[in-house]
C-alpha cells in the first residue's frame, strides 16, 4: 500500500536511490525466490533431472577403480508361479529351452521360511535352475526384526532352509535374499543399513555351512529412485555374486505415464521413450546406474523381474514393444554383463504383465523375435 501511495505522488525520484527504485529491487527479490521455488518443484516432481549418464559416473558409490568381471552368457528365465506345467506350456510357446525358474515361496512364518516344501517338490527334477526369492523375515510375525537377525537369533531357519534345498537336489539354486529390500512396502527394510549388511552376511554364513550347500546369492533391488538408497545396503563384494535389478515398465516422471486420454501412437513412444531414459535406464538408480555398480564390482547383472505392466494408478506402460527392444538391447549389450533375464510371466492382484494371452495382442511375437537364441 506505502509503495502504491508513493508512487501516486509527484516529484518523487524513479532512480535506484528513491523509493520507487527500492521497490523493484524487492520485485527482482521476489522473482529470484519464485524461481528458485519452482526449481526445486521440478526437481521433486522430476526426480530424474540433472542425472544424466555423465552424472551417473561421477556417482560417489563409483568412486575408483572397476574389478575385473569374466565375460557371461546371458540364460533366459520366466515366473510363472508355482506351476511346472504352466512352464513347460510357456517354454513350448517360446520356442526354445528355458534355463532358469524364478519363484517365491510362502512367507508368513518362519516355518514357511525354512521349509518351503511344496515349491521344492514342484521344481525337483524339471531341469530348470532355480532362482528362489527368499525372505528375511516372516510377513505375519511382526515381532522378527533386522537387528535381532543381526545377532544370530534367525540362523537356524537359514539352516534349515539351506537342508532342504540340499535335500531336494537344489544345492546349486541362485537366492534372492532380501529381493526388493529398498522399496518401503518391503517387510524386510531397514533404518539400520548396518543391521540389514550384518544379517544379511550372517543368513548367507549360515546357509553355506551347510554340507553340499553350492548356492549363490543375488542382490536384489528395486530400479528406480526409491525410498532407500540400495548402495548403503551393500553386502560386501566377497559375499555376492549377482548384482539383480527388478525393472518393470513404468513410469512416474513428467511426460512419462500416465497417458492422456488424446495420446496417439507418436504422443505413446514420447512418453515410453521419456520412461526409458528418464526413469528405468536413466536417472540416478535406473540400469545404467546398476550396470556401472555391477561393473565397479567386478559382478554379473540379473534382472530376476521385468516386463510389461498395466496398472490401476495409470503408471505402467501397457502395450510398449519399445521397452521390449530397449530391454533386449540392454540384455545383449556384453557391457552390463547380464547373467541371466527372467520375464513376470504372470498376472496378478497388481495388474497383468503376461505375453501368452490376450493383454498385448502381438507383442508375445515380438519378445521371442527379440530374446530367443538362434
Amino acid at each position: 500500500m506505502m509503495s502504491t501511495a508513493l508512487d501516486d505522488q509527484p516529484g518523487v525520484d524513479s532512480g535506484s536511490g528513491g523509493p520507487r527504485g527500492r521497490r523493484w529491487i524487492w520485485v527482482v527479490a521476489a522473482l529470484v525466490v519464485l524461481a528458485l521455488a519452482a526449481a526445486a518443484a521440478l526437481l521433486i516432481v522430476r526426480p530424474w533431472a540433472g542425472n544424466s549418464p555423465e552424472d551417473v559416473e561421477n556417482d560417489p558409490s563409483l568412486a575408483g577403480e572397476d574389478k575385473a568381471r569374466s565375460a557371461v552368457t546371458t540364460r533366459t528365465g520366466v515366473f510363472v508361479g508355482t506351476e511346472p506345467q504352466t512352464a513347460q506350456a510357456y517354454q513350448q510357446w517360446l520356442g526354445a529351452k528355458l534355463d532358469y525358474i524364478v519363484d517365491f515361496s510362502p512367507r508368513d512364518s518362519w516355518q514357511d521360511i525354512a521349509d518351503p516344501a511344496q515349491m521344492l517338490q514342484a521344481w525337483q527334477g524339471t531341469g530348470l535352475r532355480p532362482v528362489y526369492s527368499v525372505a528375511m523375515l516372516p510377513e505375519a510375525d511382526d515381532s522378527a526384526t533386522i537387528e535381532q537377525g543381526a545377532t544370530g537369533a534367525y540362523d537356524q531357519y537359514f539352516t534349515q532352509l539351506a537342508q532342504n534345498l540340499v535335500a531336494a537336489d537344489q544345492a546349486n539354486a541362485i537366492l534372492r535374499l532380501g529381493w526388493e529390500f529398498n522399496l518401503d512396502s518391503s517387510r524386510w527394510q531397514s533404518d539400520d543399513p548396518e543391521a540389514w549388511v550384518t544379517y544379511w552376511r550372517r543368513i548367507v554364513a549360515a546357509m553355506d555351512a551347510v554340507p553340499g550347500a553350492q548356492f549363490e546369492y543375488d542382490w536384489n533391488p528395486n530400479n528406480g529412485d526409491n525410498p532407500y538408497d540400495a548402495v548403503e545396503y551393500w553386502p560386501g563384494d566377497d559375499i555376492v555374486d549377482y548384482v539383480g535389478v527388478d525393472a518393470y515398465d513404468v513410469g512416474y516422471q513428467r511426460n512419462t505415464y500416465p497417458y492422456p486420454d488424446d495420446c496417439d501412437d507418436a504422443c505413446r513412444l514420447e512418453r515410453q521413450t521419456n520412461a526409458w531414459n528418464k526413469g528405468i535406464y536413466g536417472g540416478s538408480r535406473g540400469l545404467h546406474f546398476w550396470s556401472r555398480f555391477a561393473a565397479h564390482h567386478g559382478k554379473p547383472m540379473s534382472l530376476p523381474e521385468w516386463g510389461l505392466w498395466v496398472r490401476d494408478d495409470g503408471h505402467g506402460g501397457g502395450w510398449n514393444t519399445y521397452y521390449l527392444e530397449q530391454m533386449a538391447a540392454f540384455v545383449k549389450d556384453p557391457a552390463n554383463g547380464v547373467a541371466y533375464q527372467a520375464y513376470f510371466e504372470f498376472d496378478g492382484d497388481d495388474g497383468p504383465h503376461r505375453l501368452t494371452n490376450d493383454n498385448f495382442p502381438g507383442v508375445g511375437d515380438e519378445y521371442r523375435r527379440l530374446f530367443v537364441r538362434s
